[in-house]
């Protein structure tokens, strides 16, 4: 959805729209999916300086990180943007060109960077052991690798060197 900056000037103006983000691809072990997505954004404009307040409700489909279930997750998110049409040295300021610019990509990123990496289905647990597989502690691990032979040295001990 495009705005326009000019807009800011006057500083009662609100952009307030829906957003719609189903044909997204996003990773399928963070984020299955992102709907019900509406932006609330306000902003004052302070020379060549765009600073966008955004409220953001979202909802999201995120992965569990134990069974790889589907997680409902309700974002309600408030951030303010800045955006400038000059190329600054700045991280945390963006730049666009044009007055008038594309607000999905900023939108999409609030909504991804605050899903969590790890999200947990409420009564998931790790899984104990299974075909082919088994769950270990750091502590076992190190144990066993302590412990192990390397096989692939096993042929050197049939070697005679006394010939």
């Amino acid at each position: 959805m495009k705005i326009n900056r000019f807009f800011f000037n006057n500083k009662d103006y609100v952009f307030e729209s829906d957003f719609d983000f189903s044909n997204e691809h996003f990773d399928e072990n963070h984020i299955r999916s992102v709907s019900n997505v509406h932006a609330k954004i306000t902003g004052q404009i302070f020379e060549d300086l765009l600073m966008l307040k955004v409220q953001v409700k979202a909802h999201v489909v995120g992965v569990c990180a134990y069974t790889l279930e589907d997680v409902p997750l309700d974002l309600n998110i408030k951030e303010n943007i800045e955006i400038s049409d000059e190329v600054e040295d700045d991280d945390v300021i963006f730049y666009e060109k044009n007055p008038i610019f594309d607000i999905d990509p900023y939108i999409l990123s609030l909504i991804v960077s605050n899903v969590p990496t790890k999200l947990v289905k409420e009564g998931a647990k790790l899984p104990e052991s299974g075909e082919g597989y088994r769950v270990i502690s750091e502590d076992e691990y190190r144990k066993e690798q302590q412990n192990k032979k390397d096989s692939r040295w096993d042929i050197l001990d049939t070697i005679d060197l006394d010939k």
